[in-house]
């Protein structure tokens, strides 16, 4: 009786009728997540990727102007960035901040915020938080501040949640001293 049972099991074992289904019904859906991983992965990079750099584009769009920034021009800086960046069906927001560099009393305040989409603008005693961010600056000298936030849900649910894609780019102004904000423009 022992016998025959591990024979029967060793028959068993040197079968190979069946195999390919078998390993193909383990294998297929590991692959098939494997891929979607790395496709969901590699996208998210992406959205990242051309959002920052949309977000340059918008700061290096700005920091050109010599005439004054209106309520417009804000309105379609949105647009382009979302546009370029691909990330329109979500909410996003665009915030464009001019910044000065305080040397007497060694800080950053603000000249002008304005927004597009749920962000608040930026206020003299948030500037702080972005100290450790902004680069060192003469007396009176300004920079653009340009921040972005758009929604991002993955294409597929394999461990990456829907995230907020952020950007933060500052640019000095190139043609000009400052960038001068018109609301009646």
């Amino acid at each position: 009786m022992k016998l025959s049972l591990l024979s029967k099991i060793r028959e068993f074992l040197q079968d190979t009728k069946g195999t390919a289904s078998v390993e193909a019904a383990i294998i297929f859906p590991v692959v098939f997540w494997a891929y979607a991983a790395m496709f969901t992965y590699f996208e998210a990079y992406r959205a990242q990727a051309v959002a920052e750099k949309t977000a340059y584009t918008i700061s290096d769009m700005i920091s050109r102007e010599t005439l004054a920034i209106t309520p417009q021009y804000m309105t379609n800086a949105r647009k382009i960035y979302m546009d370029l960046s691909g990330l329109s069906p979500g909410e996003t927001a665009l915030r464009v901040t001019l910044l000065r560099w305080d040397g007497n009393n060694n800080k950053f305040s603000v000249d002008w915020s304005k927004r597009r989409g749920d962000i608040p603008k930026l206020r003299n005693r948030d500037v702080n938080e972005y100290d450790d961010l902004l680069p060192t600056l003469i007396n009176n000298e300004r920079i653009i501040l340009v921040e972005t936030a758009s929604d991002y849900d993955p294409a597929f649910s394999v461990g990456l949640a829907p995230r907020v894609i952020e950007t933060f780019v500052f640019t000095r102004p190139r043609y000009a001293p400052q960038i001068i904000w018109d609301a009646n423009g």
